[in-house]
């Protein structure tokens, strides 16, 4: 699936949808390929950049494919688990997504995680292993350490943990396309960076002018 995943990304950049003769049936494979696919994590890719899907499922029976990918594109694990019940039936009628259905839900919680370390200010990324397991919906059982070893390995993120205090220490962050909500919080983001940055920027100067007085 992820090899079918890169060369139909590409083949959308340079192709209108006007030109794509079953552009509903690419819509679906595509939208399979980029649940079940291994090292297929940068969904925004197909959410946000190609307007094929948002075309060609809706109204279809395949539109649940769109929805569940929005949802993991977004890192929500409640509206994926909520949408996972939701279409049980059309789930369970899709044998990739049954064949596969370990390997999703590992990936909606990793796409979760990567959205909550995001989400964060550079100078905010450590948390509780408590905190993540709350975040992410995961059980008590749950072995947050192995998730995030995971993740470490399938180099989503770069950091360290501390298996005594049970934190996690986060340096660095997939890079991806956004959604439209994403885009937001990313706004909003720099405009608090913005405030901070004029703030120390008064403080430097009226500080220097009483130095030199």
């Amino acid at each position: 699936p992820e090899a079918f995943y890169a060369e139909a990304i590409e083949y959308l950049h340079y192709t209108s949808i006007e030109k794509i003769p079953n552009a509903y049936e690419l819509a679906t494979d595509l939208s399979l390929a980029a649940l079940t696919g291994d090292g297929v994590y940068n969904l925004g890719q197909v959410v946000t950049s190609t307007p094929l899907l948002g075309v060609a499922l809706p109204g279809t029976d395949n539109e649940y494919l769109l929805e569940l990918l929005q949802a993991m594109a977004a890192g929500h694990v409640a509206d994926f688990n909520a949408l996972s019940s939701k279409y049980a039936s059309k789930i369970q009628a899709e044998p990739s997504l049954m064949h596969r259905r370990v390997a999703v839900q590992e990936k909606m919680t990793l796409l979760a995680l990567v959205t909550m370390i995001w989400e964060q200010p550079a100078s905010e990324r450590t948390w509780k292993f408590d905190a993540i397991r709350e975040r992410l919906l995961l059980g008590a059982s749950d072995d947050v350490e192995m998730l995030v070893m995971r993740a470490l390995s399938l180099h989503l993120i770069e950091g360290s943990l501390d298996q005594v205090s049970e934190e996690l220490q986060v340096t660095w962050v997939m890079p991806r396309v956004l959604t439209k909500e994403q885009m937001s919080s990313m706004s909003s983001r720099f405009g608090e960076w913005a405030v901070k940055v004029s703030n120390t920027r008064d403080y430097m100067s009226e500080n220097t002018q009483s130095l030199f007085a």
